[in-house]
């Protein structure tokens, strides 16, 4: 392949410096080498969502194996199992805070070859635990490691990517996470639960070979005044081309990083840890940051997302009474089939019109679920394995499509890019608390209220949910970065906006 590194060519720079604005109303097709290349490095980063999709899904298989059941090495009561089903999703937001610093301070890359390290030690913990406190060791230990990927993946995947491949590569992360799930219920069915995790150790240990063969984010690298290199990452991201070549998205990539240091700055000179939360104050960012918020609720109750650890245990209970590692597989491939129709649909449907379906189509689902087992429970109907199976297939396909996906998506559009990789960072760590609060105390509610009031409940709170975005939920598509951005000011902030904006602007383009 080709290097280009012609870039220290002062006649180079100056072709690009010289480009001008006229330039920058042209434009560029990269061609399939471009397409390529952006999924080459999209395909590294995905290394480390196959990681996150099997640590969120290994403690299905752990419970599974060990919960109530007295032939076990060792075995986990009900607070056993609610604690490390649940653990993972607390320290995260650890992990998730500090990275946002970092991936500042330190670019994307870097922050994801930290995330590989707590994760392969996690993975070896596990492989080893005789105890429920290594158990609880182990997924600690993975959960901050898992802090240091969503934030920078997303924001990674949404900075390098053209407009035209954004969505679908956003897609390509989401379905690297479920693909992730899929493969450790595969695992989970044919070897013991400890082989899992040994093997699962493959992937943070690829990722950390592979990370040093992809460019770093071309805008981070300009916010470190990085001019260079920044046309190096942007020659290599558009298929190994000339500066000359991509001279168009190089004018645009600066113009947009000046408007947003321009028009935000919210947060001084100062760059600590914490200085970064007043970005809060800015309508810009507190404003998406409670959509996704909202969103992520929606997400967790109408995809029944609090439910994994235990669905092994929810089969047995509506009637499922063999085979539950081949059900799991089953819906891990209909999460995987969901997620491939969403990256042929996202560019014809949007994201609003796909929320919006498939939120509705989670409702009913849910509802007929719980009249399913309410039937069972009264004696109205006998119990079949193959309607409950058929019913959370339904979930699980039609949540990966849109309402399960789409909130991920947005993280890498709503953001400023100067708060992106704070505001990314603590979206995802509120999402993981949510998480974390909604599985601690699911096997609680489901005691107090019984299985099928649980589901009922879910079903009106996703309906409320559904009013909600319905009314709030803009649509991304076809929109630029900036007409994004604009979307959350006020009428009042929108008269300080800068002036001097050409009439197209390309590389924000979704």
């Amino acid at each position: 392949m080709k290097k280009c590194s012609s870039v220290k060519d002062i006649a180079a720079i100056q072709c690009v410096n010289n480009a001008g604005y006229d330039v920058l109303q042209r434009k560029t097709a990269y061609g399939i080498k471009a397409t390529f290349a952006q999924l080459l490095a999209t395909m590294v980063q995905s290394l480390l969502l196959v990681n996150v999709g099997m640590e969120l899904s290994i403690c299905t298989i752990v419970i599974g194996s060990l919960y109530k059941n007295p032939n076990a090495e060792f075995h986990l009561s009900v607070t056993n199992s609610s604690w490390y089903g649940s653990i993972l999703y607390l320290c995260q937001p650890f992990g998730s805070c500090l990275s946002g610093y970092l991936q500042v301070t330190y670019g994307k890359k870097f922050c994801s070859v930290v995330a590989c390290v707590p994760s392969i030690i996690g993975w070896i913990i596990l492989s080893y635990s005789n105890s429920v406190p290594m158990l609880y060791l182990s997924t600690l230990t993975m959960g901050i490691g898992l802090g240091f990927t969503d934030g920078p993946a997303y924001s990674y995947i949404g900075e390098i990517s053209e407009p035209r491949l954004r969505g679908i590569m956003a897609c390509v992360i989401n379905m690297a996470c479920l693909i992730g799930m899929l493969a450790t219920y595969g695992l989970g069915s044919i070897f013991h639960w400890r082989t899992v995790a040994m093997l699962s150790t493959l992937c943070p240990l690829m990722c950390l070979i592979f990370i040093a063969f992809i460019p770093e984010s071309p805008i981070w690298l300009l916010s470190k005044n990085k001019n260079e290199k920044a046309m190096d990452a942007i020659c290599w991201l558009r298929g190994w081309v000339d500066p000359c070549v991509v001279s168009t998205e190089y004018q645009e990539l600066m113009f947009y990083y000046k408007t947003s240091v321009e028009q935000k700055k919210v947060v001084n000179n100062n760059t600590g840890l914490f200085s970064s939360f007043s970005w809060l104050k800015s309508s810009s960012v507190y404003r998406p940051l409670r959509l996704t918020t909202m969103y992520y609720i929606i997400t967790l109750i109408s995809c029944l997302t609090t439910c994994r650890p235990y669905i092994m245990e929810m089969m047995k209970e509506s009637g499922v009474k063999d085979s539950q590692s081949i059900a799991l597989v089953l819906f891990g491939s209909m999460q995987l089939a969901g997620s491939l129709m969403l990256t042929f649909t996202i560019q014809k449907l949007g994201k609003r019109l796909l929320t919006i379906m498939t939120l509705s189509i989670n409702i009913i689902s849910i509802f007929l679920f719980a009249l399913y087992i309410m039937g069972i429970r009264r004696g109205i109907i006998m119990p079949k394995a193959c309607i409950p199976i058929i019913i959370y297939s339904v979930i699980m396909f039609s949540g990966a499509m849109g309402v399960l996906t789409v909130p991920w998506t947005l993280v890498s559009e709503v953001y400023p890019n100067e708060a992106k990789g704070f505001a990314s960072s603590l979206t995802t760590s509120i999402f993981y608390i949510l998480t974390f609060l909604g599985t601690k105390v699911f096997l609680n509610v489901q005691n107090a209220l019984g299985l099928y009031n649980t589901f009922f409940m879910f079903g009106a709170l996703s309906f409320a949910g559904l009013i909600y975005l319905y009314n709030y939920l803009p649509e991304t598509a076809n929109k630029t970065l900036l007409e994004i951005e604009e979307f959350f000011v006020p009428e009042r902030e929108k008269q300080t906006t800068i002036e001097s904006k050409p009439s197209k602007h390309r590389y924000g383009d979704l």
